[in-house]
Parts: structure tokens; sequence; C-alpha cells
């Protein structure tokens, strides 16, 4: 199994001491763009439905992450670069007031332990407020980002519009959720639909379902050939029947063609209990999975990453964030986990050093650079901010 050897912390970005509500300064995301330098865009914002479409911090390295500059916006293009020379780029729009629209009556609803959410069907809502999945696209050749709205067909998903927050919620796809094929295709994971009981109907069997979708016109229409259901280990979860479901489902191709899925069951339905997060794996391109299994005790934002090595890195955490790597092609033997920031707390929602969401990128064959939050980390007079931080990551198999 791979060794991994941690640098130190590269600083990216404070937050004032007195910033310490839940969303600014978290929510790292890291990408390559096309002048080859690194870009990380984090939230500065409250975690909420009435942030959406609002703007990001950024920062960006052009010494592969050993120094970073805070900017307004990088100035070379960034987004998922295509087979067909275009550039693409999840976009989220803001979500629509809902004091004054005629909406139908809800096909559904449900109370989270954080929100609660009514569901419309998206077939019974005018167009304009029908509206989803809005794309950024930077044509080849082309010097000026352009927003579409992408199609997507669902097959056993329902097609539904969420009001939480007295805020209609326009669905939008993630950046790090969406990859290209070794063939060429599309394939990006989305959760922000429930999981009906039977076919369709108004009883939530779960709050999400986890959807693999694929695009063939490189990001215009999307086509959902697969999906993930709830399944739990009881034996690890004493709360599983009150979890919402699988959510922030990622994926990676592995050395051996397959697909593997890392998914977040922690919701706060279990109060400080944890709950574990489960892998998945697809030999058929995401068409079908296997059972899911327990990968760790606890988990959420989980990243995923296969280096030209052969090894492939997971990342993952709460309370805690945590590291774990194999170098097995099909995913079913991993490392012991390696920590990059200690729990603090050996319960999910009382623990104050990190929100444990977090990106990686590759540097080398070798070498990876994970980004990610600190809350405990001090500034200039030593006071505890929070505060972004990047690390190498050195594979030795």
């Amino acid at each position: 199994m791979p060794t991994l050897t941690l640098g130190q912390p590269a600083f990216v970005a404070q937050a004032a001491p007195d910033v310490t509500g839940w969303g600014p300064y978290q929510f790292p995301w890291i990408e390559r763009l096309a002048d080859g330098s690194l870009h990380i865009t984090f939230h500065l914002h409250a975690d909420s439905a009435t942030a959406y479409g609002s703007t990001n911090g950024h920062a960006v390295s052009r010494d592969e992450g050993r120094t970073w500059q805070r900017v307004d916006a990088p100035a070379s293009p960034g987004g998922l670069p295509l087979p067909n020379g275009d550039r693409i780029l999840a976009d989220c729009a803001k979500a629509v007031p809902v004091a004054g629209l005629d909406l139908p009556p809800a096909i559904a609803s449900r109370h989270s332990s954080y929100e609660d959410f009514a569901y419309f069907g998206a077939d019974a809502l005018p167009p304009e407020l029908a509206k989803a999945w809005p794309i950024l696209r930077l044509k080849q050749g082309g010097s000026t980002w352009e927003r579409e709205w992408a199609t997507v067909v669902f097959k056993e998903a329902a097609d539904v519009r969420t009001v939480t927050e007295n805020l209609l919620v326009v669905p939008f796809f993630e950046h790090n959720r969406m990859h290209v094929a070794r063939d060429g295709a599309l394939l990006a994971t989305l959760y922000q639909m429930p999981q009906f009981g039977g076919r369709r109907g108004n009883v939530i069997k779960r709050g999400f379902l986890t959807v693999v979708v694929e695009s063939l016109d490189f990001g215009r229409t999307w086509r959902e050939i697969g999906s993930i259901p709830y399944w739990s280990d009881a034996a690890s979860d004493r709360h599983w029947d009150a979890r919402d479901g699988f959510s922030e489902p990622q994926i990676v191709e592995l050395p051996d063609g397959s697909l593997f899925a890392l998914l977040r069951s922690e919701d706060g339905n279990g109060g400080n209990d944890l709950a574990p997060i489960y892998s998945a794996r697809s030999l058929d391109r995401g068409v079908t999975w296997s059972q899911p299994r327990v990968f760790d005790d606890r988990g959420v934002w989980p990243q995923l990453l296969t280096l030209k090595s052969g090894v492939t890195l997971a990342s993952y955490g709460r309370p805690g964030l945590f590291l774990r790597a194999t170098s097995d092609p099909a995913g079913a033997r991993w490392a012991p986990r390696v920590v990059l920031v200690e729990p603090g707390s050996d319960t999910p929602h009382k623990n104050t050093r990190t929100c444990a969401y977090s990106g990686l990128i590759a540097l080398s064959a070798t070498r990876a650079l994970v980004v990610h939050s600190d809350f405990q980390y001090p500034d200039a007079q030593g006071r505890p901010c929070k505060t972004l931080l990047t690390r190498t990551i050195d594979v030795a198999v």
C-alpha cells in the first residue's frame, strides 16, 4: 500500500477573527488554469440558499502551490477542458423569492435536521420558474464565458424544483462533480432531488438520491444512466433509518477502468453520533453499482484523485480531516487513514477545527496538493482565524 508524506502548510487566505459563522472561508475547490497556474475558489457567505449565485473568493499560485496570491478573479480561464476545445464551468443562479409567485401545490415536503423543503414538479411550473442546470461555456478560441441552460433527462429520479428558506432553488451542477471520462464522454453526479417511494408519488423515501448522468454533446444535454439508492449497514449506524440518504457523491475512474464512488450519509439526523461514509463500484461506467459498503466511520464532501502512478487518493472527514490511498487498481484495499487535521472532538457537530471540505489536484505522477480549512490557524497577532491552507502529498508505493 502507498505511503503518504505531507508537506508543510502553505497559507492561501484568512478571515478576520470575528468571522466565525458557518460558510465564509470554507468549501474550497482547486483547479489548474489554462496558463498552468493553480486556482482556488472558496465560499465567502453563509451556507444558505440565500447565498446561491453570490461571489466567491479566489487565490492563484504560479509556483505549484508554494505561495498564493488573493485575486478578484483569475486572469486565465479555468473550468473543465473538453475534448472539442471548449471549457465549461458549473454555474449557480440566484434562488428566486417565493413571495408573490403563483406556485402549484407541492407534490411533497420534508423536514431535515437543517431546513424545511417543499418539492414541485418541473413540468407543472411556468418555463421561467422551471429553469435549471446553468453552465458557463468558453468556446474554443473565444474570450467570453456564456451562460447556457443544460437539459437533464431523468429516468428514475424525479425532475423537481425545491423551495427552502422561502426561496425557489435553481438546480445546478457542482464544479468538482463533472468529469471527462477516458472515452471522451462527460460524467457527473447529482443529488439535489428526493428519492420517492416507488416510481413516483408524494411519499419521500429519502431526501437525497445519488444520480449519475452522462453527456455526449459536450455538456449541453445530460441523461441519467444510473443511480445509487440509499443502503445502510445497520450495524455501523444505529440511526441508519433516520438518514436522508446519500449526498455529496464523488466518483473517479480507477486504473482498471471501473468507477469508484464515495458517498456521504451524515446529515445531522443522528444527533452527535458519527455516520459512516460509504463506497460503491461500477463495472459498466455508472449504469449499475455494487451494494455500498462502509469506507470509514465518518466523512463529508469526499474527494477522489487517481494519479498517473496508479495510486488513488481520497480526502474526507468531520470531525477531523483525513487522507487514504490505494494502489489496488480495483480500489478494494486501502491503506489506513492519515490525519490532515486533528478531530478536536469525538462528535461531528461540536468540532470547531475544520469544515472538512477539501480539494485535491495532481502535481505529478507521485505528488498531489490538498486544500482545506483550519478554523484555529493563528493570524499575525496569534488569534485563531478561519484559514484556508494547502499541503503537498508525496506518494511512495
